[in-house]
């Protein structure tokens, strides 16, 4: 869980500043909202990738789709974008009983 430290509270803060349980996000927008630097990249791709495959810890959102971007130029690097997504809280409500 080192390798994402800090990622999953930045995404919920970037959520929640944008008042929004559902929408798509790139790892640009991540980096510019958070002043992040390029090299972090890689490890927030990653994390984005991870969690469309399953939930990460007490990360409360998971990727529901990942779409290729259009790149503007072909010497341009391929992006993606993320559709992240707040989990489904009502089972685990109904199953407290």
């Amino acid at each position: 869980m080192k390798k994402y430290s800090g990622i999953p509270e930045l995404l919920e803060q970037f959520m929640a500043e944008n008042h929004t349980d559902e929408r798509w996000v790139t790892v640009n927008e991540l980096r510019q909202q958070f002043g992040l630097t390029r090299y972090q990249y890689s490890t927030i791709s990653g994390f984005l990738r991870r969690l469309e495959f399953r939930s990460f810890g007490q990360c409360p959102y998971i990727v529901a789709r990942i779409e290729k971007v259009e790149r503007t130029s072909p010497s341009d690097p391929p992006k993606c974008r993320y559709l992240v997504k707040r989990k489904d809280i009502a089972p685990q409500l109904m199953s407290r009983g």
